[in-house]
């Protein structure tokens, strides 16, 4: 899975890239707004530091008016109200542990996939408590 990492600061970088590769995922660097709308049609899921000096926030927005509809993480957040203004699915808080960005990038990606091959899960009778 192609995983596309939109940020300026290169320790941030190589600290993200290095755990996603572990993971088995293959990170890409975006290092500004141009970078990520050139990349984002060919990845699996997004990155996005907040703290982008061409706004991280703004870049979210613009790639959901694009189309894009895959998994999307803002990354260092100054409050929940960026995450809804940007339309993330889910955020990381700097600095952050390695196993909870695995783990959020896990969870989003499996979301996605079961969503969009129509294999969502459906619970019948006997664990439904109210009758049809």
């Amino acid at each position: 899975m192609n995983i596309l990492v939109v940020v300026d600061s290169p320790s941030r970088w190589l600290k993200l890239a290095s755990i996603l590769r572990e993971a088995n995922y293959s990170p890409r660097l975006a290092q500004n707004t141009l970078d990520a709308i050139n990349l984002f049609p060919e990845v699996d899921l997004i990155l996005v530091d907040a703290e982008l000096k061409e706004g991280g926030i703004e870049l979210c927005r613009e790639l959901r008016c694009r189309g894009f509809s895959r998994p999307l993480i803002l990354m260092a957040i100054e409050s929940l109200d960026d995450v809804r203004q940007s339309g993330a699915d889910d955020w990381l808080e700097f600095p952050f542990f390695p196993q909870e960005v695995v783990l959020k990038v896990e969870l989003l990606l499996t979301r996605y996939q079961l969503w969009t091959t129509q294999r969502i899960p459906s619970f019948h009778a006997p664990f439904c408590t109210i009758a049809p």
